[in-house]
């Protein structure tokens, strides 16, 4: 702390006191003002410098505020698997039928399926299924039935009764536990009751409506496709994997300008009611919510925060983000081709996609 001279005269002394509370106010207000929000290109080209590789889109509305490749990726119309985007899709198919009064969220499984293998299973409701709350047998602890070396097949109703069907981890309700068996044992109970097959329903329902001309769904006959975007994985070319193999968990893919289409579809109500999507987007007391998670987002206005509806997905080297503010339809979408990449952090306001959200919420249109 600097000393004064006491012995200067008082209205001098005085004017120095009073100045140095200025520059002691002018610090303290430097110091509380929060770091500058960069526009949306710088954000884009803090992400390059960090090394990243892949795609990145943002819009509002119907409007593209930046639709880039990043690293090695010049061609922003190139294919990707949405992995388990896939799971909003079906949850949006389950809603359809929750509208249509064919299904309910709070009856079990066996209500539906009676037959169905497992009986423990049997007493799983669909929104258990749907939120990952119904302990069923989780094939994610041996992540090799998804090879190719191991397992070629895309039977939806194979998996369901075979795999899915096997000793349940938790009883019904007691425990989260995300687990790609709950989709695949719901999409094979949307082809039961529709008596139609899952990509039909997919193709009819979600694609055909939004307007998603380059997607589609991997099958045993096409299970990858060399131009797609493919990334690394501990460092390393990531593994052959048979994509059709996560059927309603995992296996539909297409551009940015697909999953941008979906988005405004699911945002202008092309697929549900306001009422049914509400239902589908209200967060537990974990922000996990019916094919999607939810949660606030900290932008500018930090005693305001966004409800932001987030998607992720991630099959081997490649990891996909879909962040949606309802609200004010803002979109991002972030597809990293390294698979090590965490892109989780944006529900606790951090992270690279946290840096590009807020730059999009931030960012003025003429």
């Amino acid at each position: 702390m600097p000393r004064f001279n006491l012995s200067v005269p008082g209205p001098l002394r005085l004017l120095a006191v009073s100045l140095l509370a200025l520059g002691l106010q002018a610090n303290i207000s430097l110091a509380a003002t929060p770091k500058a929000i960069p526009s949306l290109e710088d954000a884009a080209k803090n992400l390059k410098n960090s090394g990243f590789q892949g795609l990145v889109f943002a819009a509002r509305g119907d409007k593209v505020l930046l639709e880039k490749g990043l690293g090695k990726f010049t061609d922003t119309r190139q294919s990707f698997r949405f992995a388990s985007i896939t799971k909003q899709m079906t949850a949006i198919l389950v809603m359809q039928e929750v509208e249509a009064g064919k299904l309910q969220l709070d009856q079990s499984l066996g209500t539906y399926w009676p037959d169905y293998p497992n009986v423990q299973a049997r007493s799983a409701t669909l929104r258990q299924l749907l939120t990952h709350y119904s302990g069923l047998y989780n094939e994610m602890i041996n992540p090799a039935v998804h090879m190719m070396d191991a397992n070629s097949g895309d039977d939806i109703q194979n998996f369901a009764t075979g795999l899915c069907a096997g000793p349940a981890n938790a009883k019904p309700g007691s425990k989260f536990d995300y687990n790609n068996c709950d989709y695949i044992v719901l999409g094979a109970l949307l082809e039961k009751i529709n008596k139609q097959s899952f990509l039909s329903l997919l193709q009819q329902r979600i694609f055909s409506p939004a307007g998603m001309q380059g997607a589609a769904y991997y099958t045993a006959a096409q299970p990858d496709v060399k131009t797609h975007v493919h990334g690394i994985l501990g460092g390393k070319p990531e593994p052959a994997v048979n994509f059709a193999s996560y059927g309603p968990a995992g296996s539909s893919f297409g551009t940015l300008a697909d999953l941008y289409a979906f988005d405004l579809a699911f945002m202008r109500g092309k697929y549900l009611s306001a009422k049914s999507r509400d239902e589908m987007v209200k967060p537990n007391n974990v922000g996990g919510a019916i094919g999607v998670w939810s949660y606030p987002f900290k932008a500018s206005d930090t005693a305001n925060p966004l409800m932001i509806v987030e998607r992720q997905g991630w099959i081997a080297g490649v990891r996909i983000l879909n962040l949606v503010d309802l609200q004010n339809q803002n979109i991002l979408i972030i597809v990293s081709a390294d698979g090590d990449l965490d892109l989780s952090q944006t529900w606790a306001n951090k992270g690279i996609a946290a840096d590009l959200l807020r730059s999009l919420i931030n960012t003025r249109q003429p």
